[in-house]
């Protein structure tokens, strides 16, 4: 199949997949490309299984026959999301339609000496939750705590997990796959997931902060009590900066007096869930730092995820009230405060997410000059066999390849 076919479909199918149902002459229109151009990919994707005819639609106001929807079929492939955390993990899978496969969480002491090696533990740990969905598997997101390049896949340190020097994702993990595996920061999983699950809604600018509270029983690393990051979108694309460390968080309020991301004592840090004033004072200078956030850049949505959930009414108040007290104007903030569905699932969900938006981004909306070890021509290309034909990969064969290299 030549490059521009393939452009093409990739095209069609994030069509296919953005409105989850459309006829062939919409997509033809939407795209503005030939009738029969489009039918003639359609027709591909029919014979592979990936889109099936979905309903009826209106005729137009001419008459004529009315025209068949499409929609991605969900039975197509899996795609597997994974948060490393610690002293845990947690894995989902879902179909193209974002539907929930599975869901695993189960502790595993997780580091930088481990790293490679714990993330082929969690494979063979899922493999027969994967098994059972029956489904070839179409990529792997990650969500990690640390600044992440998504596309050269290098990790430049993560304190969490104790890498104080840069990883590389890439020449460590990913290469050794058949199917795209891909890193990203764990915040900003978070905000692809709520933009490609929600991707009708059209959120544009908006932020999506991340808070967990870490079991540490090691009182030398009380500082990393809380593990806060924010995902940043602008104009609907993850914003990562110039090195990679948007989201990165440390409060205006903290002092060289405190090791932390906030401005709480080590005593009051391990109080922090037990006392409600201490608590409240916490979630007060969160809520201030994240108020300059949204009102200076005036976004539309501020998301919460994580461990704040567990204390949704509280954080909901003290930050409308932070909202209001920075607004510079007569009227209302217009800022929302909304809170993930997926609580502690978020990360996981979230690298799915981010993984199948990478599948269906149109290149033209790409954006230039990067070094992407996968662009989403690679993705489909890497499922395509010399005769055109969309690739099924076995997980069970994966798991039993990677076990091969790594043991």
């Amino acid at each position: 199949m030549n490059r521009t076919k393939i452009i093409n479909t990739t095209r069609v199918m994030r069509q296919i997949w953005t409105n989850k149902t459309i006829s062939r002459v919409n997509i033809a229109r939407s795209l503005n490309l030939n009738k029969s151009t489009v039918s003639n990919i359609i027709t591909s994707l029919l014979e592979e299984g990936v889109v099936i005819e979905d309903s009826i639609g209106e005729s137009t106001v001419m008459g004529g026959r009315k025209p068949i929807n499409l929609k991605l079929n969900s039975n197509f492939g899996l795609v597997i999301g994974i948060e490393m955390r610690p002293e845990s993990y947690t894995a989902i899978g879902v179909d193209l339609t974002g539907e929930i496969l599975f869901m695993k969480t189960e502790t595993l002491q997780i580091s930088a000496t481990n790293f490679s090696k714990n993330f082929i533990e969690i494979l063979k740990r899922i493999e027969s939750e994967c098994n059972n969905v029956d489904r070839p598997l179409l990529g792997i997101g990650v969500g990690i705590s640390a600044p992440v390049d998504p596309y050269s896949q290098k990790i430049r340190y993560s304190i969490p997990l104790t890498m104080s020097d840069s990883f590389d994702f890439y020449e460590e993990i990913s290469k050794n796959f058949p199917i795209p595996v891909m890193p990203e920061n764990d915040a900003n999983c978070c905000a692809w997931g709520e933009m490609t699950f929600h991707r009708q809604k059209e959120l544009k600018n908006f932020v999506f902060a991340l808070l967990e509270f870490r079991d540490i029983k090691d009182e030398s690393r009380i500082c990393e009590r809380t593990a806060f990051g924010i995902g940043i979108v602008i104009n609907g694309r993850v914003f990562h900066g110039m090195n990679f460390t948007a989201g990165e968080f440390r409060s205006v309020f903290t002092t060289s007096d405190y090791k932390g991301q906030f401005a709480i004592t080590d005593e009051e840090m391990l109080k922090l869930e037990e006392d409600p004033k201490i608590l409240e004072k916490f979630i007060r200078e969160l809520s201030k730092n994240l108020a300059v956030l949204a009102n200076t850049f005036n976004l539309s949505e501020i998301f919460l995820g994580g461990d704040i959930i567990r204390y949704q009414q509280l954080t909901s108040e003290i930050l409308k009230e932070e909202l209001d007290i920075n607004w510079a104007y007569p009227d209302e903030p217009t800022c929302k405060i909304q809170f993930s569905t997926m609580n502690d699932k978020s990360v996981a969900y979230g690298a799915a997410g981010m993984l199948l938006d990478r599948i269906f981004m149109d290149e033209e909306l790409a954006g230039e000059n990067r070094t992407d070890r996968f662009s989403n021509i690679d993705l489909i290309s890497t499922w395509l066999d010399a005769g055109g034909r969309f690739n099924k990969v076995d997980y069970g064969q994966i798991v039993s390849q990677i076990r091969r290299i790594y043991e």
